[in-house]
């Protein structure tokens, strides 16, 4: 597996130097956030395509037709971050050291100059985990080919070509989507499952964001779908889990245990430890309570340095702890636009398409009962409320 990656990141350095050598080079990039489900699903699609690429090369029907002249192509996962905040996403850390990645073997946003990239060489595209491309993303929407997403379809600012291919549907994790993908072009090249068994590391990486993401399909969280359910089903026979029960929840309680480990991290970066920008709103989702955060030293003036930094007006912070049962927090915050702050939390305290179900605590911090609802949930309130001023 860290072969595979080590071999990719080599080849992206001599692209960079020989872009000739290729005929297309093919992006693989998940969301701003970076969590653990855009991370493995930009590398393990990667790895896929690449693997793909290989056996549909290799065909007899295609090999002789190949001269010496005959280009490559390459499929390149990026991690959509800087590379100094990637000891931010600690549980995407622990699952990467456990498999023996490393962060050298990885490649991030800022190693590149991405523009200059798809300018100088020809280049595809594919977003997964999202299809909403932030601000500083929008170049590269002439260059998508591929998108595979598991939120709400959002066609506010759609400008990709009319032949993209598209999977988007409302799952618990966009892995699941990425190993359907994978399932149904393995079948149709012959090779069932071969590309899981060749790549366990892929299977295992795939399986873990699954049981995170659904929470190991808690009835509570209500985040898991019968897609969801059969994919892992399939990935624990691939993995020949014994006892799925008992494996599933050990792999939740290692990541969630992972996730919430940040006693050594700043203010600061708790608010871009898992962040996404919507409108001109810093959306923040914490491992801890937002009143917990509050409670730091220099929490306040760390959300005015970050909305400043991210040329932001306001900040919608998102709490969940589950130390004791599942509670989920939220709070609006402006300190530069006070106003906005109070508009923007009565428009989410009166949302009733469901409603959250937020209750006052202390100061600007409210309670959300729908334990259900997510930042995914969030996101389109904040730019129905936008639309409204």
């Amino acid at each position: 597996m860290t072969n595979n990656i080590v071999t990719l990141t080599r080849m992206l350095d001599y692209v960079l130097r020989k872009s000739n050598d290729y005929d297309n080079i093919n992006i693989v990039i998940g969301n701003e956030s970076c969590d653990l489900d855009s991370a493995v699903c930009s590398i393990v699609y990667a790895l896929y395509l690449n693997w793909q690429h290989n056996q549909i090369k290799c065909k007899v029907c295609t090999k002789d037709k190949r001269g010496a002249s005959s280009k490559d192509d390459i499929f390149i996962p990026i991690l959509n971050m800087v590379r100094q905040d990637f000891a931010l996403k600690t549980e995407v850390m622990y699952l990467f050291n456990k498999l023996g990645i490393t962060e050298g073997d990885l490649i991030f946003r800022n190693d590149y100059d991405l523009c200059s990239l798809l300018r100088d060489s020809k280049c595809n595209v594919v977003l997964v985990d999202h299809h909403v491309l932030a601000a500083n993303d929008v170049f590269l929407s002439a260059f998508v080919t591929e998108i595979i997403d598991h939120r709400p379809l959002d066609k506010s600012r759609w400008t990709y070509k009319g032949d993209t291919r598209l999977i988007i549907e409302i799952v618990g994790s966009c892995a699941t989507l990425v190993t359907r993908r994978i399932k149904e072009m393995c079948l149709l090249l012959g090779k069932e499952f071969q590309f899981f068994k060749d790549h366990m590391p892929c299977s295992q990486m795939l399986y873990s964001t699954i049981i995170l993401d659904t929470v190991n399909f808690s009835k509570e969280f209500n985040k898991g779908t019968p897609e969801d359910e059969e994919m892992i089903d399939l990935l624990e026979r691939v993995l020949m889990i014994e006892n799925p029960i008992d494996e599933r929840q050990r792999v939740l309680d290692e990541l969630t245990k992972a996730k919430s480990d940040v006693s050594k991290l700043t203010a600061s970066q708790l608010l871009r430890k898992d962040v996404k920008i919507v409108e001109d709103v810093l959306i923040p989702s914490f491992p801890m309570l937002v009143e917990e955060f509050l409670r730091l030293d220099d929490a306040v003036d760390a959300v005015k340095e970050v909305l400043s930094q991210r040329e932001c007006l306001v900040a919608l912070l998102l709490g969940m702890d589950l130390t004791s049962g599942m509670k989920r927090d939220m709070a609006v915050m402006s300190p530069n636009n006070e106003n906005l702050a109070e508009k923007l939390d009565s428009f989410l305290v009166e949302w009733s398409s469901p409603s959250f179900e937020l209750r006052p605590r202390d100061g600007a911090v409210r309670g959300q009962l729908r334990l259900s609802a997510t930042r995914k949930q969030y996101v389109p309130v904040v730019q129905e409320f936008f639309r409204s001023l």
